[in-house]
């Protein structure tokens, strides 16, 4: 049994939870249920969206996969798959893979996918000297309806702003 320290301070909820579950779970199943943590780290981010583990067992994982077709191929990388699996975990905690064809739920990975850049906002559109009037007058003619889609879009300024022509040709 453990000692409870009598002071004021606060206790570690990592240190309350391991007192709490001790009896509850024997020490060589938490490497088991780990699995689930290194699991899309592992197969990678397009195979957990199809497979993932449903349960351990004696050191069988027992994972669903969404298709059979995609059964077959994972019995291919079973080994693979079970060594670097166990490589993750640090101890030989898979021993067997079995797959079963089952329902895979849509669930957020843990890897969070990179976030898409905005574009870059036009700051001024240059309109080059082209010796050409009628040229210039239709670009800008251009770069002002661009301006009023944008604007009806609901970005300030239509995020364009424009600037005459250089003269130096």
């Amino acid at each position: 049994m453990t000692t409870v320290k009598k002071s004021p301070s606060w206790i570690p909820a990592n240190a309350v939870l391991t007192t709490m579950l001790s009896g509850l779970v024997p020490p060589q199943r938490w490497n088991e249920y780990r699995v689930w943590e290194v699991w899309d780290a592992v197969v990678g981010e397009a195979l957990a969206r199809k497979a993932c583990p449903s349960s351990i067992h004696n050191g069988t994982l027992f994972v669903m996969v969404s298709h059979p077709i995609l059964i077959q191929q994972m019995q291919f990388t079973k080994a693979n798959l079970r060594d670097r699996l166990n490589q993750r975990l640090g101890a030989q905690v898979v021993r067997d893979i079995r797959f079963v064809t089952g329902r895979v739920s849509e669930r957020a990975l843990r890897q969070s996918s990179p976030a898409q850049r905005p574009l870059p906002a036009y700051t001024e559109i240059p309109l080059p000297s082209l010796g050409r009037p009628d040229l210039e007058a239709a670009f800008q003619r251009l770069i002002e309806a661009r301006r009023k889609r944008l604007l009806q879009k609901g970005e300030p300024d239509g995020g364009v702003t424009t600037r005459e022509p250089s003269k130096t040709m």
